[in-house]
């Protein structure tokens, strides 16, 4: 079976990140092992308990993100807030550092309110299933009754050595779900401060809806996201108003020879006419370095900003990572969606297989978080509420469909909801939606075996779609939402 690259359209479906060794893009994925990990998937010859999604054809019958009888998903009060560590972990440091923010939960979420420690957390390689179950859940993952036991909203506070991100994700299918890691201490303790401050302090006048997007004339991935995603959010479309309408949000576009490393410096400094946004996205290549690369810990998933020259070049000046986060930086109340490979993290082994015999590819010494997202999060003058980004790979599906055309209204409903207020951990269902749906397809792709072969661009198509829209994490309490301001009778600011 030939090991040449997919084609799938007229625009072959790329990933937003660039190899440091050599300055080109990351790699198409090999024909050969999308079907041989595709069938392995159908056929349940891969290890359970390193399975990478749940097994095909067997996805929940239910929307994600449902909560049963009567709660209301919005309310602390009605559906719960929890805290979930490793098992029986120390955890009384963490808890200190935490103290503001868990007390302010406790208080909103009542007798609603958990911590999962000791025996009650998360046990080395467990499932979210096996986990669920040992709460008194039952067998299987299920629409949220905050009744039994787990409330919907779950900050995860651990490394991804010691709960999977793959818990992570079949978690976040039905719950409502967040994670943190630090090194330290310090930076949990930054993190509960800003995010208390943010809810219980005023507003500034304005809010602002801020678009960051590279456009690099010989790079197809950033020309795409600038065309089908940048552009029309932040000026319309004749099909489509921009992403602000009728929200009395301003919106700041930074694209193409502005986006450049120093105008985003700028930006979390709060120097631009509109100010600190209150919902940033930003769509770049992320940086991807090899597994012995000493910069692969503090650097992966760095944004790489207008100053990039061209392919077969990229040095540290083209990039910018948690080391050029500005000390005078003002982002607090900010919600963050970071569009790059490896902008949240990166697992140990390649999500999507390069490998042509299905394995999977080795691509870290281990799972990790991306530093950016941590820095902004944890910065000493008040970080960021929250940051959705993506783990391993990220593909140009966040914005086209399988059939490889332009399609955004998934992600335009996610950055709606977050610019009215919605708790970060409930808006961002549509990934899971897209992720369901994907699973859906491709199980009755492969149902016949025989004509599979003949079909290999469909199931690459499905497949990568599938653990794309997976792929997408909160990193933060999945609580937070920006506070709106005093409706504008001027109207909306745009």
């Amino acid at each position: 079976m030939s090991n040449t690259p997919v084609s799938f359209t007229d625009i072959e479906v790329v990933a937003n990140g660039v190899d440091a060794d050599t300055g080109h893009p990351l790699p198409a994925i090999s024909r050969g092992a999308v079907i041989a990990a595709a069938k392995s998937d159908l056929v349940g010859n891969i290890d359970p308990a390193k399975r990478k999604a749940p097994p095909l054809g067997s996805m929940p019958g239910v929307a994600p993100k449902a909560v049963v009888g009567d709660f209301e998903p919005d309310e602390l009060g009605s559906v719960g807030w929890g805290i979930v560590f490793p098992a029986n972990k120390d955890t009384a440091a963490i808890c200190q550092a935490l103290a503001p923010l868990l007390d302010r939960r406790k208080v909103e979420a009542g007798d609603r309110y958990f911590v999962f420690d000791g025996d009650l957390g998360v046990r080395q390689g467990e499932t979210a299933a096996a986990w669920l179950a040992r709460q008194g859940r039952g067998p299987s993952l299920e629409a949220v009754d905050p009744d039994n036991k787990v409330p919907f909203y779950l900050l995860i506070v651990a490394d991804p050595t010691e709960v999977s991100m793959e818990f992570q994700y079949l978690l976040d299918m039905f719950w409502a779900v967040g994670r943190l890691h630090f090194d330290e201490l310090e930076p949990y303790a930054r993190y509960a401060q800003s995010v208390v401050g943010a809810e219980t302090t005023d507003l500034p006048a304005r809010q602002t809806a801020a678009i960051f997007a590279t456009e690099h004339p010989f790079d197809a991935a950033t020309a795409l996201f600038t065309r089908d995603v940048a552009k029309p959010f932040c000026f319309g479309t004749p099909e489509a108003s921009n992403l602000v309408s009728h929200l009395n949000i301003s919106i700041d576009p930074i694209l193409g020879k502005s986006a450049t490393k120093a105008a985003f410096g700028e930006l979390l400094r709060g120097n631009r006419p509109f100010g600190t946004p209150s919902v940033l996205l930003s769509g770049t290549h992320g940086m991807a370095f090899n597994q012995s690369d000493s910069r692969l810990a503090d650097a992966n998933g760095a944004l790489i900003c207008q100053d990039w020259e061209g392919y077969g070049q990229i040095s540290q000046d083209h990039w910018f990572s948690a080391a050029d986060v500005p000390s005078d930086a003002r982002i607090r109340g900010m919600i963050y969606v970071l569009f790059a490979c490896y902008g949240g993290g990166w697992s140990e082994f390649d999500t999507f297989r390069d490998n042509p015999d299905s394995t999977a590819k080795k691509i870290a010494p281990r799972p990790g978080i991306a530093k950016l997202p941590l820095a902004l999060l944890s910065h000493p003058n008040g970080g960021a509420l929250a940051v959705l980004a993506h783990i391993d790979r990220a593909w140009s599906y966040s914005f086209r469909t399988a059939s490889n055309n332009p399609q955004t209204a998934g992600l335009r409903d996610v950055l709606r909801r977050l610019l009215k207020g919605e708790r970060v951990g409930l808006a961002t269902d549509q990934f899971n939606l897209r992720w369901a749906a994907a699973a859906v397809q491709l199980s009755d792709a492969l149902r016949d075996s025989n004509a599979a072969e003949t079909r290999t661009a469909e199931l690459a198509r499905l497949w990568v779609q599938r653990d794309d829209a997976r792929n997408y994490i909160v990193l933060g309490d999945p609580a937070v939402r920006i506070k709106r301001p005093p409706p504008d009778t001027k109207g909306e600011r745009v």
